[in-house]
C-alpha cells in the first residue's frame, strides 16, 4: 500500500519577513525562504515528518519544465520519492508577505501554467504505472487555469477503477465537480462546505457558540454522506475543525498562544490525518492528530512544516467536543 500525491498546479512559495509591512510603503526585507511546494507538496512533507524514512510515498506532479531540477533537489533533500510530468510552461510563484509587528500575513497569488492534453495523458499514464489496489490517492490544490473544471472528477473515476481510495482537497468549480466522483475523504473549509451544500448563509454561522454552529452545520452536511463518501473534515482556522461520518460528529480544536506562520496549516491537518488513517488508526485519533499537526504548522515558517515532536506535545492540549 502506498499514498500517492498528486499535484496539478505547483507553485514557488516566496515567503518575505517584512517589518510594519503596509500598502503603499519601501521596505527592507528581514528575510526570505522559497519554498518549491503546491498543497500536494505540503501535505507530503507533513506525512514525511511523521513517518520519517518511509519507502510508502510518493509525489507525482505536473512541473514547469525550468523548475523541476528545483522541484527535484528540494523533494530529494526531504526524502520523498517523486515523478513528474514535465509542463511546456512556467510554474507560477506566490509571495507571503509576514509580519511579525504587526502580526499580519498577505498572500498575492499567481495563476500557473496550462496544460495540453498530451500533458494530461502523460499524467494519467504516470498514476497507471504507479497505482495498485488498496493505495491511497490525494488529489490536493487547484487546477491549471484554463483547464476543464472535471479534472479531479475523472482522475478519481480512474483511480476508483483500480481499486484505490481517494482523498479531495481543493475549491470552486473543481470541487463541485470533483465531489460528483464520489471520493473517500474530502476537506473543504467552512466556505467550500457552504458552496457544495448551495447554502451560503452556512459561511456565516458563528463559532464562538461552537455547539449551536456544529449542530447545524453537522445536520446540513450529513446528507452528502453515502457508501463511497465516508468522511467529511471541515476546518475552520482558529476555530478548529470538523470531522463528521456516519458515526461520529466531532470538532476539535488547539489553541496556539503564539502562530509565526499559518500557510499550509490546512494541507498539515490533512497529513496528520490521512498519515494516521493509511495507519490504521481509528477516526478520532487520526482527528486528533490532524489537529495537532495543523496547529504544530503555525510554529514554523513554510507551508507543510511543522515537528513531529512539537505535534506529540500538541496532541495532548487537543480539545475533542463529541456530539450525539
Amino acid at each position: 500500500m502506498k499514498i500517492i500525491s498528486v499535484l496539478l498546479n505547483p507553485t514557488v512559495d516566496e515567503i518575505y519577513e517584512i517589518e510594519n509591512f503596509h500598502i503603499g510603503g519601501t521596505f527592507k526585507v528581514k528575510s526570505k525562504t522559497i519554498f518549491p511546494v503546491g498543497k500536494a507538496i505540503s501535505f507530503s512533507l507533513g506525512i514525511q515528518e511523521l513517518n520519517p524514512n518511509s519507502d510508502f510515498l510518493k509525489v507525482i506532479a505536473l512541473i514547469g519544465k525550468e523548475e523541476i531540477p528545483l522541484y527535484s533537489n528540494f523533494l530529494n533533500s526531504k526524502n520523498i520519492a517523486f515523478e513528474f510530468v514535465k509542463v511546456d510552461g512556467k510554474t507560477r510563484s506566490n509571495k507571503t508577505i509576514n509580519d511579525p509587528i504587526n502580526i499580519t500575513t498577505t498572500h498575492v497569488r499567481e495563476k500557473g501554467f496550462n496544460v495540453n492534453k498530451k500533458e494530461l495523458d502523460n499524467l494519467i499514464q504516470c498514476l497507471k504505472k504507479n497505482l495498485e489496489k488498496g493505495d491511497i490517492c490525494v488529489f490536493s490544490g487547484s487546477i491549471p487555469p484554463n483547464s476543464n473544471a472535471n479534472m479531479y472528477f475523472k482522475l478519481i473515476k480512474y483511480c476508483k477503477e483500480k481499486g484505490v481510495s481517494c482523498v479531495l482537497d481543493t475549491s470552486g468549480n473543481a470541487l463541485l465537480e470533483g465531489i460528483k466522483a464520489k471520493p473517500k475523504i474530502i476537506k473543504p473549509n467552512l466556505v467550500e462546505i457552504s458552496l457544495i451544500l448551495g447554502e451560503p448563509e452556512l459561511n456565516k454561522l458563528d463559532f464562538n457558540d461552537i455547539s449551536g454552529a456544529c449542530i447545524i452545520l453537522f445536520d446540513e452536511a450529513k446528507q452528502l454522506l453515502n457508501d463511497e463518501l465516508k468522511i467529511i473534515l471541515v476546518t475552520l482556522g482558529e476555530k478548529g475543525a470538523l470531522c463528521l461520518t456516519k458515526d461520529l460528529e466531532i470538532h476539535g480544536n488547539c489553541k496556539i498562544d503564539k502562530a509565526v506562520d499559518t500557510v499550509g496549516s490546512g494541507d498539515s491537518f490533512l497529513a496528520g490525518f490521512i498519515s494516521s488513517y493509511f495507519l490504521k488508526k481509528d477516526v478520532k485519533m487520526c482527528f486528533k492528530t490532524a489537529i495537532a499537526c495543523g496547529a504544530a504548522n503555525t510554529l514554523i515558517p513554510g507551508p507543510g512544516m511543522f515537528t513531529k515532536k512539537a505535534v506529540e506535545e500538541i496532541i495532548e492540549k487537543v480539545k475533542i467536543l463529541e456530539f450525539d
